[in-house]
């Protein structure tokens, strides 16, 4: 596979930014691939993102340098900052076909299923 661990990050950062910033879930809900919008309902995105934000919402985003491909698969987990916390955007794709989300998750919760 080959990656392209910019592209990555910055797909996870506009993502971040219109789903948890901007807080267009409409929009947000469009950049996930396919097949997890395929088994995750909008109402369950829609309510994750709330219990993500149940203390607020942040006003930035950020890379905190952390983007780990993960070998001979098409999966990219970017670590971003929001505000004062850190969660990870799992993203699947290639530095060919681009990237869309597979997953998102704040501490150790995990925040979509990962069936």
């Amino acid at each position: 596979m080959e990656h392209d661990t910019d592209l990555a990050t910055k797909r996870a950062i506009e993502f971040a930014e219109i789903t948890f910033v901007e807080r267009n879930l409409v929009e947000g809900y469009a950049l996930l691939a396919d097949n997890v919008r395929s088994y995750v309902p909008f109402a369950k995105f829609e309510a994750t993102v709330s219990m993500m934000h149940g203390r607020g919402y942040s006003t930035t985003i950020s890379a905190v340098g952390a983007v780990v491909p993960i070998p001979n698969e098409n999966i990219v987990d970017v670590v971003l900052r929001a505000g004062n916390w850190n969660f990870t955007v799992t993203l699947v794709g290639t530095a060919v076909s681009d990237y869309r989300i597979m997953k998102f998750e704040g501490g150790a919760v995990p925040l979509l299923p990962t069936n």
